[in-house]
């Protein structure tokens, strides 16, 4: 027995501190249970809430009617009346309140006037915590100040000379409780409404940042890919035309364009399984990612489709990190492939210019086919968004007199070597 009357307590005691439901807390089926339900559902009741002090005000109205002491109790009927006009408004205290309390406050005055005291006053308290809960402090105090004015004609009116500070004290202390839980009830509404709304805003911030990354996302893989797959196509396209080609002249350098087509297919195999396991299961790429000291090869490998090549390496060979060289070459392979794709041309310039803090990488072309569009394309946006992510960026457009070219400069972070190439 004592057992069960200490959960029962420890049961209320959460109810009470927390806004845990009676429910949730004894949901054995307890009578706490169900009473505390009960009880919640009364409390959470606005029409309660709203019936409660009318009834409190009428009920202490009513007290000394019923034991016919007091004042009141020579003019019952005006009295009844004067706390029926000070209890009924504060029903809509809540939607009305500065009209409620400017009500409230004319009637106060008229049975001042009609030299009529009543208990019912007390509803001036009530409808001031309202506009107190309500508007900011300055509204509060002011609504506080001309009920205390009221406090004081009353105490002069009906109090004797020698007990009207006290008088006034008494009254005056229940009017500032009443403004200060007011304003201790809006200030914690308003932190309320304000955690709710910082974490609304905190979601949306939330939602926005995932919507980025995904989008980074999207574009990172739409780079690699258009790298990967675009290089090695359009190498395997050139070397199968010049095959065809050549194919009834020269079985020899036929046989040759065939198995560099079969080789570059699968590199670029190799480069697509590499990119489907990052995608998947977030694994590093098996192999090394090329950098600046792979575009040597990349230069052969485009020269063997019978364009002429030169390579250039002008200033003191930087120590380029992992990837800013990626992005070097990535910008010299797409310049490549958009010659063997859209350009007419015999002869491309790759030149790259150390200085120390930065590279800059050029391809220019003689190509005169105007196949390629003065509106950059997936491969030179790729490119551009590469250089960005390091800081660095480029141009690319068509020369006077015919040509193309491809400038990058990519900012490094490592410090020249000293070593000459």
């Amino acid at each position: 027995m004592p057992t069960q009357i200490a959960q029962t307590a420890r049961r209320w005691r959460v109810w009470w501190m927390t806004d845990t439901a009676p429910m949730a807390v004894a949901s054995d089926g307890s009578v706490a249970a169900r009473v505390g339900r009960r009880l919640r559902i009364v409390a959470t009741s606005s029409s309660v809430s709203a019936i409660v002090p009318v009834a409190v005000v009428l009920a202490c109205a009513a007290i000394p009617l019923i034991q016919r002491s007091g004042p009141s109790a020579e003019r019952p009927v005006a009295a009844l009346v004067v706390s029926a006009l000070l209890a009924l408004p504060l029903l809509v205290r809540r939607r009305l309140p500065v009209t409620v309390f400017a009500v409230l406050v004319l009637v106060a005055f008229v049975h001042w006037a009609l030299d009529l005291r009543s208990v019912a006053d007390i509803a001036l308290l009530v409808v001031v915590y309202t506009v107190a809960s309500v508007y900011p402090a300055r509204t509060a105090w002011a609504a506080a100040a001309v009920v205390e004015v009221g406090a004081v004609l009353a105490v002069l009116r009906w109090q004797a000379s020698g007990y009207r500070i006290e008088s006034l004290v008494l009254l005056t202390g229940p009017l500032i409780a009443a403004v200060c839980a007011g304003i201790a009830v809006r200030n914690r509404r308003n932190a309320i409404l304000a955690a709710a709304e910082g974490a609304r805003r905190r979601e949306r911030e939330r939602h926005q940042a995932e919507l980025l990354a995904a989008a980074r996302h999207r574009q990172q893989i739409a780079r690699e890919m258009h790298d990967v797959v675009a290089h090695g196509l359009s190498v395997m396209v050139t070397l199968t035309e010049g095959a065809l080609a050549t194919g009834d002249r020269d079985a020899a350098a036929t046989r040759d364009a065939m198995k560099r087509v079969a080789d570059t297919g699968r590199a670029a195999l190799d480069d697509m399984r590499d990119l489907v396991r990052v995608l998947r299961a977030g694994e590093l790429p098996r192999r090394p990612q090329p950098g600046v000291g792979d575009v040597g090869t990349l230069v052969d490998e485009a020269r063997r489709t019978g364009v002429d090549i030169e390579l250039l390496i002008e200033g003191t060979v930087t120590d380029v990190s992992a990837p800013e060289g990626l992005t070097v070459y990535r910008i010299v392979q797409e310049a490549l492939t958009n010659v063997r794709k859209h350009a007419d041309a015999t002869t491309v310039r790759v030149n790259l210019v150390y200085h120390g803090d930065a590279i800059d990488v050029e391809i220019v072309d003689d190509g005169r086919n105007s196949g390629r569009s003065a509106e950059p394309g997936f491969g030179l946006t790729g490119i551009a968004e590469r250089a960005a992510l390091h800081g660095g960026h480029t141009e690319s457009g068509p020369l006077v007199g015919g040509g193309w070219r491809v400038w990058g400069r990519i900012p490094t972070r490592r410090a020249a070597t000293g070593a000459d190439r």
